[in-house]
């Protein structure tokens, strides 16, 4: 904003992005390199000078300086730039390692293989050209020397390319466990052990999980088995016969049931009751349970003496 944080009215001179800064800090950005808060004033609209671009990084919001930064703000900043982004590290980040082509074809945000050679065609523009000649070139140097390796995990290549000042995206930093930016302050780096430790105690609690998960598993698993299910359907057959034994026996001893008679009134007198009681049931399924559990479960003989 062309402002002296250490001008007395600084302060109020902030109060319109007060809400953004209050947010900055609850996502824990409270200390990071110049570049870092570049592209964080990028994201947020507040776009610094020219010149301080030119001061700070070779990245440059513009065009390319000297190195060649190829892709504007507006390229990396633009969905469809994240868009395509996503596709890259959903296809390479899972590979154990990139060659120095792949590196630099990732670097830019491009397939590697699409293109032949190190030239590019449509819809890529003599800028990108330039700019994957020059990585390749200071690549090739850093081989030489032995700075990185010809076949290097994704790790590996993205340090370097943050070490030779080119830009690596937050979401690349996160998939392969880099820190959001350089130069972190011991603050924030305590706060990061603190998140590390609090994912390993929740990494704890799930393997318990899982663990509990699996015996509950296993005991559904053994109680399905043919044997256990036979001996559940026979204490469930067992049970279902008590059940008509005590049913036909309170109908005989406290209302003097029996089931030769044409017309009883037995069954009305149990449904009757069980509404009750709030648990009604109808009067013909009282009836067709009696007849059932009398023929079952009592000798003939009984009725007719």
């Amino acid at each position: 904003m062309g402002i002296s944080p250490d001008d007395a009215g600084a302060a109020k001179e902030l109060d319109d992005h007060s809400a953004l800064l209050t947010r900055t800090k609850r996502s824990g950005e409270r200390f990071g390199a110049p570049v870092f808060w570049l592209w964080w004033a990028e994201r947020n609209n507040l776009p610094f000078h020219a010149d301080w671009w030119l001061a700070i990084t070779p990245e440059r919001p513009i065009v390319f300086d000297g190195q060649h930064f190829a892709h504007r703000r507006k390229e990396i900043l633009s969905p469809e730039y994240a868009g395509q982004e996503r596709i890259l590290i959903g296809e390479w980040i899972r590979k154990p390692y990139w060659t120095a082509r792949e590196a630099i074809d990732l670097s830019l945000n491009f397939k590697p293989f699409r293109t032949e050679s190190w030239r590019g065609h449509a819809p890529e523009t003599g800028e990108t050209i330039r700019e994957r000649d020059d990585r390749f070139l200071i690549l090739e140097r850093a081989l030489e020397i032995g700075e990185i390796s010809e076949k290097a995990p994704a790790k590996d290549y993205l340090l370097w390319l943050a070490k030779r000042g080119y830009y690596v995206s937050l979401a690349w930093r996160r998939v392969v466990g880099m820190p959001p930016h350089d130069g972190q302050h011991p603050d924030t780096v305590a706060e990061n052990a603190e998140i590390i430790a609090e994912n390993e105690k929740l990494r704890d609690m799930l393997r318990a999980k899982d663990e509990r998960l699996s015996a509950l598993e296993a005991k559904l698993e053994a109680s399905s088995s043919p044997e256990n299910s036979r001996a559940q359907k026979s204490a469930s057959t067992t049970r279902i016969a008590t059940l008509q034994k005590a049913l036909i026996a309170c109908a005989v001893d406290g209302h003097s049931y029996t089931p030769i008679q044409k017309r009883s009134d037995v069954p009305k007198q149990i449904a009757d009751k069980a509404a009750e009681l709030g648990c009604g049931v109808d009067q013909q399924t009282v009836r067709r349970l009696l007849k059932e559990a009398s023929e079952l479960h009592v000798n003939s003989n009984y009725w007719s003496d």
